[in-house]
């Protein structure tokens, strides 16, 4: 009667009105009207207790429906929601979320509760690396903004292991952890004040037409090579895709340190033999040929385009690498990896079941800067470490977040032939930065939706996603040993499902290279154990880096 004489006063909130209502039908099991729109009198309502109420549907404890006019009043205390999935449950509330199925909750914060993500089945370990050149003093402020500095409490890195073929009977769980690190080590070191080495240069003109190598570029050109101006050479895409020097001299001691304990325990007078898959213009192959011979005797590099392999030489040459500690290999570097070799011994002239799709054409060896360029018959019998940086897919990548882009979904690597990509001319397409991936010409007027659905987008051509591929070279080498440079954006969650699938469990290293305070690049370390950098911290110990 409250409700309804609400009703006919012409109360200003309606809803109230039919709040009112739906607590007096429970209290006495009577109904209303229930439409909230009755702008009658009273007596219009009083009429209404004489005639038989209207059914209307609701829904009854026991899941039935029937009618709310003469129907058992519901259990007081029970949840109002009409929804049918909720009220099967008396006298409770439960909530939708997939992952709360009525267990109990923690006295921890939500983030903190123990459950399998504190014992997970593979850690990616985030460490912060800050390199530096001469354009320090450009430094950001926001450089010195903490950024999830603590890792999570109580959770326990497990070591590192390769168990390679295992069927997983359960979703892995994947988690990241961040290691701490110091505002004050992020600084510029004091030599970096005035600049050893001046890596800007706004004083020489840009030889090159600004639509192909911009300005910008240019006047950096010595951060790529430090010896860019005593002859460097480079093609359009390695303006772009080249790491620069002080990002890949850090990475090349990254794999020297990893090498000590495999020549060590080795002890036959020899160092690893590394494969840069993806060469290019030999940025990463001339860092890896600075290394000690003793530590890395071989760096084998590999690409499809010649005239890239030409360019990567020449490039050696300047620096002085041994020509007969650089080998390049003209050659899809899937193919190397998938069918010549297997735990790092070489496999190709051994009889297999599984016979490769395609087959790579027979390529004449030459000699250029006094280094060998040439096919398959110029392969070690020996692999012990990989190195690759695969096509990303063009500079379209970012449009998936800061964290969204997927090794599995957004990342192609062609493993068939192009048209031209093995005449003789070397004239054919290389795996770098932009090579499976072409800018549409409108594409300063797609939409942000337009531009995630074209990109990377082939409809010719056989590929493999950046999952398999780490798979691939996981098993080709006799370490286990994979670096993996990827997108700034990559998913953390993706990156640990990868390797977890081609056999690595229990933790791996994802390094951010910051540059003067400035995040560059990133490189997942896969084939060491990690787990001292998060469990050290956790229980107040040193975490310093012991497998770096």
């Amino acid at each position: 009667m409250e409700g309804g004489a609400s009703n006919a006063q012409g109360g200003p909130n309606r809803r109230n009105g039919r709040n009112r209502r739906r607590r007096n039908n429970k209290n006495s099991g009577n109904a209303g009207n229930g439409n909230g729109n009755n702008t009658n009198n009273t007596n219009t309502n009083n009429n209404n207790r004489s005639q038989p109420q209207p059914q209307s549907r609701s829904q009854s404890m026991d899941g039935s429906m029937g009618m709310t006019g003469n129907s058992k009043p519901p259990t007081p205390g029970n949840n109002k929601s009409q929804s049918p999935q909720r009220n099967i449950h008396q006298g409770k509330k439960k909530s939708r979320s997939p992952n709360r199925d009525g267990r109990s909750t923690s006295p921890l914060r939500p983030h903190q509760r123990i459950h399998k993500s504190q014992n997970p089945d593979m850690t990616v370990v985030i460490n912060r690396s800050d390199l530096w050149d001469s354009a320090a003093h450009f430094q950001p402020d926001e450089t010195y903004v903490q950024h999830h500095q603590h890792p999570q409490p109580n959770l326990l890195v497990k070591p590192f292991q390769f168990i390679p073929h295992v069927p997983n009977h359960h979703a892995p769980s994947i988690v990241t952890a961040r290691v701490p690190y110091n505002l004050e080590s992020i600084k510029p070191p004091p030599q970096f004040a005035d600049g050893l080495f001046d890596v800007f240069d706004r004083v020489t003109p840009n030889p090159h037409d600004s639509s192909v190598v911009h300005d910008k570029y240019w006047c950096q050109r010595r951060r790529l090579f430090s010896r860019f101006d005593a002859g460097i050479q480079l093609d359009s895409e390695g303006w772009f895709s080249v790491t620069p020097e002080v990002i890949a001299d850090h990475v090349a001691q990254r794999v020297a340190n990893l090498a000590k304990p495999i020549v060590q325990a080795r002890n036959d007078g020899y160092g690893i033999v590394i494969m840069d898959a993806f060469c290019g213009c030999g940025g990463n192959s001339v860092a890896f040929g600075k290394i000690d011979t003793s530590l890395v005797s071989r760096v084998v590099c590999v690409d499809t385009d010649r005239t890239k392999l030409m360019k990567a030489a020449h490039n050696a040459s300047l620096y002085g690498i041994p020509t007969n500690k650089l080998v390049f290999i003209e050659c899809n570097s899937t193919f190397i990896l998938k069918y010549c070799y297997k735990n790092g011994q070489f496999i190709l002239d051994q009889p297999s079941t599984q016979l490769p799709k395609y087959m790579p054409k027979p390529v004449q060896m030459t000699r250029h800067a006094g280094y060998r360029i040439g096919g398959l018959d110029l392969l070690p019998r020996r692999i012990d470490a990989v190195f690759m940086d695969p096509p990303w897919g063009g500079v379209d990548y970012e449009v998936f977040g800061k964290n969204g882009y997927d090794l599995k979904k957004n990342m192609k690597i062609r493993i068939s032939p192009e048209e031209d990509e093995y005449e003789a001319d070397g004239d054919g397409f290389g795996d770098d930065f932009f090579d499976t991936f072409s800018t549409p010409t409108n594409h300063q007027k797609m939409s942000q939706k337009a531009r995630k659905a074209n990109f990377n987008k082939h409809t010719e051509g056989d590929f493999i996603d950046g999952m398999e591929m780490l798979k691939v070279a996981a098993e080709a080498t006799a370490s286990r040993i994979v670096l993996f440079d990827m997108p700034r954006n990559t998913n953390k969650v993706s990156l640990g499902l990868s390797a977890y699938e081609a056999g690595y469990k229990g933790n791996i290293k994802l390094e951010e290279h910051y540059l003067n305070g400035r995040l560059k690049t990133v490189t997942a370390y896969m084939g060491a154990d990690y787990s001292g950098l998060i469990n050290n911290h956790n229980q107040g110990k040193d975490a310093a880096e012991v497998h770096s």
